[in-house]
């Protein structure tokens, strides 16, 4: 076998050629995969960054019922069996001077689906009262140690020179089922 004799230019064309082949490869078998990887596993860094914030987000929420519920049930336990959120609002609204005020008092129950309590609202109508004396209904209503939460309140300017307030004020407590059947049967 005769073996062909390259020239010096062919041998560096060669040699370039090869060199051209090798880095080639490295770029795109080798480079190109890793930046590709990089980017996704950066994408994926963010992406898992961005669940464990909202998860973050939902384990705070989460405590904050949980502490909000426990309050409601310890308000549960401190209120007794005799309590009823209507009672409590007609005697609130005594103290804060609003008795002679109240339209109506809507009382309302709804058993909540899968567990022993129930909610149980009152629906306030106020008309043409003193910005005072709501505000001191509110308070009373809001720091009470029974839990009564202000769900809504819609106020609206009322008298001839719009001095006084027309207020429908949502209020509601949880309450166990058992006391529900307790009131019942009394």
């Amino acid at each position: 076998m005769m073996m062909l004799e390259l020239s010096k230019r062919d041998k560096k064309f060669i040699a370039a050629g090869t060199v051209f082949l090798v880095l080639f490869s490295l770029v795109w078998f080798v480079y190109l995969p890793a930046v590709d990887k990089r980017a996704m596993l950066e994408k994926k860094v963010i992406s898992k960054a961005a669940d464990i914030e909202r998860m973050q987000v939902l384990e705070m929420t989460r405590r904050q019922y949980a502490k909000s519920f426990d309050l409601e049930k310890e308000a549960l336990e401190k209120r007794g069996s005799k309590f009823t959120l209507f009672s409590f609002l007609d005697a609130l609204s005594s103290k804060s001077l609003v008795k002679k005020n109240v339209a109506y008092m809507k009382p309302f129950s709804q058993d909540m689906e899968n567990s022993d309590y129930r909610l149980s609202r009152v629906t306030v109508k106020l008309q043409q009262v003193y910005l005072k004396g709501l505000v001191d209904f509110l308070v009373r209503i809001e720091t009470s140690p029974h839990g009564v939460s202000v769900m809504s309140l819609s106020l609206t300017k009322s008298g001839d020179k719009g001095q006084f307030l027309d207020a429908v004020i949502e209020t509601q407590i949880l309450a166990l089922k058992a006391e529900k059947e307790n009131e019942d049967r009394s």
